[in-house]
């Protein structure tokens, strides 16, 4: 992927597990980044909070769980649960591809789409 692309983020609607030394909540990945996700979550954790984050992506020509052990570094709540901010901590060969795979696939959907767009307004 293109170094200018490498932190920009993409939004998705996926269920995530946070996972911490006294329990887990299930939440919904909003926002991703090579280095970084979005979560909303009814449960909510302080920041520097360390949780690890479990979620599946379709990449690499599959399914591949994620398993990324993640530091809160933002919250604030929303209409009706928690927003999470979280910076990724050192990822495995395997997660950074998937990542970079999921990532750069839906960059390339939303520049096509934008060309499409303009194109569309040249007529």
């Amino acid at each position: 992927m293109p170094q200018k692309n490498m932190n920009q983020t993409i939004k998705t609607d996926r269920r995530i597990t946070l996972i911490g030394k006294n329990g887990q909540a299930v939440g919904r990945l909003v926002d991703l980044s090579l280095k970084e996700a979005g979560i909303t979550t009814p449960r909510g954790a302080r920041v520097g909070t360390e949780l690890e984050l479990v979620f599946e992506l379709p990449a690499l020509e599959q399914f591949i769980t994620l398993r990324i052990k993640s530091t809160v570094t933002h919250r604030h709540n929303s209409s009706d649960s928690i927003y999470l901010k979280f910076r990724f901590g050192e990822l495995s060969k395997i997660d950074a591809a998937a990542l970079e795979d999921f990532v750069g696939y839906k960059l390339r959907l939303l520049a096509v789409g934008r060309k499409q767009s303009k194109h569309r307004l040249n007529y």
